[in-house]
């Protein structure tokens, strides 16, 4: 019987329209750090902070999809 490691999902939260937070890091991210996550296999969730709108899709660059 194998264990498969569950995919890693990093959460992080978008303020102003652009700024990403990264909750596990506790920093800012910018588009490069999120196309580093990507091709590294993690998955990302974006949240907007006013109303919780997952955002992933605006802010995940196309040619990562």
């Amino acid at each position: 019987m194998s264990k498969k490691k569950p995919a890693t999902v990093r959460h992080l939260k978008r303020y102003g329209g652009c700024r990403l937070y990264d909750l596990e890091t506790r920093t800012y991210r910018g588009a490069d750090d999120l196309r580093r996550l990507v091709l590294a296999g993690v998955r990302i969730s974006v949240r907007e902070v006013g109303n919780g709108q997952d955002v992933t899709d605006e802010v995940t660059p196309q040619e990562l999809h």
